[in-house]
């Protein structure tokens, strides 16, 4: 495609987002003023969109919306997003840079199951972990990720419903301690299990959510700690972040969404 069909696309769908974030309809004048182009441009894009049935023009007050061909669009796209699917490119990629294994999970009720592992292959730690493995939410990377998403009240459900366990000498029995611990969560971004749920491995975790702002579920990197001093911790930490920004992107989320 040459260079002037580009940016004949770009321009269509920077109207197209102009449109999408005014619901009630605007102006030919305000999509304008927000997509930066002259009003000729807009007016003859506007156009193509009306014929193909992506618009509308309001009758009596003259203002351009979007139609429900877009929703319909969409929701084909929506429809066929699984947090498997979109998030596992990403992960094999964490794995292989890393040289750790990484997890994906979902909730589950108080718990969480593992639905993916990616093993970088013989550095990496022999865990406990599989596909299929349903793990509490407290002592977990993933789980505590999720946790600190969630409204304090379903903390306090959740954290009654669950076996306490001390599954190692580090796993957190208190429940003020572990809010303690979601509160440092929130402010970062990453959850850290500091051999709270197996002895020897640590792990960075964070949560996923979707373009609906639902949480689907999390990941995380597993490692000895042998391998997983706090340095180490900071340098995958960063990596997990910058993993999570693109599946959620993938996944259609944004912080702008209401």
């Amino acid at each position: 495609m040459d260079k002037h069909g580009v940016q004949s696309i770009e321009r269509a769908f920077s109207v197209i987002n102009a449109l999408s974030l005014a619901p009630a309809g605007t102006t030919l004048s305000e999509l304008a003023r927000m997509t930066g182009l002259n009003k000729s441009t807009v007016h003859r894009l506007l156009r193509s969109l009306i014929m193909m049935g992506y618009a509308a023009q309001d009758e009596g007050t003259g203002k351009y919306h979007l139609t429900i061909r877009m929703f319909e669009v969409g929701s084909r796209v929506v429809n066929k997003l699984d947090v498997s699917m979109v998030s596992k490119p990403y992960l094999v990629r964490l794995s292989e840079v890393t040289g750790e294994a990484v997890h994906l999970v979902v909730r589950d009720g108080s718990d969480i199951v593992y639905i993916l592992k990616e093993d970088s292959g013989s550095s990496s730690v022999r865990m406990s972990s599989r596909v299929g493995l349903r793990s509490p939410m407290y002592c977990t990377a993933v789980g505590k990720s999720i946790l600190a998403e969630l409204p304090p009240e379903e903390v306090d459900k959740i954290w009654a419903s669950s076996r306490i366990v001390k599954y190692t000498p580090n796993t957190v029995t208190s429940l003020e301690e572990l809010k303690e611990q979601l509160r440092t969560i929130r402010s970062r971004g990453y959850a850290i299990d500091d051999e709270e749920n197996e002895t020897g491995v640590r792990c960075v975790g964070a949560c996923l959510r979707d373009y609906s702002r639902k949480i689907v579920g999390a990941f995380s990197v597993s490692g000895p700690i042998t391998r997983m001093d706090d340095s180490r911790i900071g340098e995958i930490a960063e990596l997990v972040l910058r993993t999570k920004k693109q599946i959620c992107s993938s996944l259609g989320y944004s912080q702008d969404t209401p």
